[in-house]
């Protein structure tokens, strides 16, 4: 899963780099930062879907995590954006929708499934992706954890949703990522709390990149 988490960071930062420096103009950049969404939400699912670590409180520590990131990567964002306001808000705080989300399921019981269902809704008001990037993690993690028709559909459902969202169908490219990744074993060293630290991190170099380049332009 390491050589995806770095091929979802660079897809990422090449879509950023797109917004910021040209505002959107090359469409091929836009193509492969849709690679980035799906591949974070799917590595968020598939770790959390791992035996054990509700019990050893990896929801929780997750959770904490992606909201002061998303809270540290939120200037940067929004001047990215072009944003007046907070919303909507970056994508650390849809996938801690989700984490939260699944957290309350995993707790069970009908007020926690309740109080699950009302984080979905919530965070699909106000979140990135909005309900679709948080119907995408939650079906991954559903057949991460225990693959079966249902959830294979539920994972269709959410990839066609995703599409109707970008308003292309490059998302898909991850499907065989995906395949590839659970078949192929590439040594690539783990950094612990890579993703965290670069998201607010890249977007705040890449907007002083942009203040300096209008400053000497």
């Amino acid at each position: 899963m390491e050589a995806v988490k770095w091929l979802a960071l660079l897809s990422m930062t090449i879509d950023h780099a797109n917004r910021f420096f040209f505002n959107m103009a090359y469409y091929s950049a836009y193509c492969a930062g849709r690679l980035a969404m799906p591949l974070f939400a799917f590595i968020l699912a598939y770790n959390l879907a791992q035996p054990g670590t509700f019990e050893r409180g990896l929801y929780s520590r997750v959770l904490i995590r992606l909201l002061i990131f998303g809270v540290l990567a939120t200037p940067a964002y929004m001047a990215m954006r072009h944003l007046q306001g907070l919303y909507p808000l970056n994508i650390m705080f849809s996938l801690a929708a989700s984490t939260a989300a699944l957290y309350y399921y995993e707790e069970g019981g009908g007020v926690n499934k309740s109080i699950s269902l009302f984080i979905i809704l919530l965070g699909g008001l106000f979140a990135e992706y909005d309900w679709v990037g948080i119907i995408f993690c939650i079906a991954s993690w559903s057949y991460c954890r225990k693959p079966s028709i249902q959830s294979l559909l539920a994972c269709i459902v959410a990839y066609m949703l995703l599409d109707l969202i970008n308003n292309n169908y490059w998302a898909l490219l991850t499907i065989p990522i995906i395949l590839l990744a659970t078949k192929i074993d590439l040594r690539i060293p783990r950094i612990r709390y890579l993703f965290y630290v670069y998201y607010p991190l890249h977007l705040s170099v890449l907007y002083l990149l942009k203040k300096g380049v209008d400053y000497l332009s």
